[in-house]
């Protein structure tokens, strides 16, 4: 999954006023669940829960806002931005003249296989789908070696869908996202990450140009309440990539 794509895809900003009394939370109207679903406001999973106890622990009155991803770029009152990443920035040119909270939680951009080819290899995938809008560089960057195509869906269901059913032979999603779906879908377990296989990890942050005292206030809040966080992340049963690779289950069969 591409970080500039990420960044484009899957930003959700948000709007403090002067005093920090208030905060308005302008997110795109995006499923990215458990990561975030703000598709109806307060929103779903484990960032707007985290907002949710940040709103009540820092007393500060938080208030969400989905709105297109093209009105979020230059909207002036959206002047903290979530998920950021500095890499982002830099694959774009743009100045990095921001301020980053510490990492907030993170994605893993895994090359998904049917279930009993875990131990597929690059050489042996013709084709991968991909969701529209997520550039997959860790699958860019070796795809000139072994010449396999990469077809668009229209998002993460769409994309497991064609590999269920045997019309691509991998697909590159986002693995908690994944997980959601084929459950949601009643295929639970129909897949796993290949193990000879790309895959990425990606930081989300929050950023901000004007407000670093805000970000101060949100790391110190991280901090303070990291062990209510984890509690959080494992509701979600969000993971890393190390976290993971101590589950066999998940990426063998």
């Amino acid at each position: 999954m591409s970080l500039v794509s990420t960044a484009v895809g899957l930003i959700i900003t948000i709007s403090i006023a002067t005093t920090c009394a208030a905060a308005t939370i302008c997110v795109e109207d995006f499923d990215y669940y458990p990561h975030y679903d703000f598709q109806t406001p307060p929103g779903r999973g484990y960032a707007a829960e985290l907002f949710e106890l940040f709103r009540i622990t820092s007393g500060i009155d938080i208030r969400i806002v989905p709105l297109p991803v093209k009105r979020l770029q230059n909207t002036p009152y959206c002047v903290l931005i979530y998920p950021d990443n500095p890499q982002w920035h830099v694959a774009r040119g743009s100045d990095i003249n921001l301020t980053f909270s510490q990492q907030v939680t993170g994605i893993i951009g895994a090359t998904v296989v049917r279930t009993g080819q875990a131990n597929l290899t690059l050489s042996k995938l013709k084709t991968i789908a991909i969701v529209r809008g997520f550039t997959p560089d860790h699958l860019l960057t070796v795809q000139p070696e072994y010449k396999f195509k990469l077809i668009e869906t229209k998002d993460a269901a769409a994309a497991l869908m064609m590999l269920l059913k045997n019309r691509v032979d991998a697909a590159d999603v986002e693995w908690h996202v994944a997980e959601y779906q084929l459950a949601l879908a009643g295929f639970a377990g129909a897949v796993k990450i290949g193990q000879q296989l790309p895959i990425s990890s990606v930081g989300f942050h929050l950023s901000s140009k004007h407000n670093p005292e805000l970000i101060r206030e949100f790391n110190l809040f991280l901090l303070e309440h990291a062990e209510q966080v984890t509690m959080l992340k494992s509701k979600f049963n969000l993971k890393t990539i190390e976290q993971l690779k101590q589950l066999p289950d998940t990426v063998t069969n």
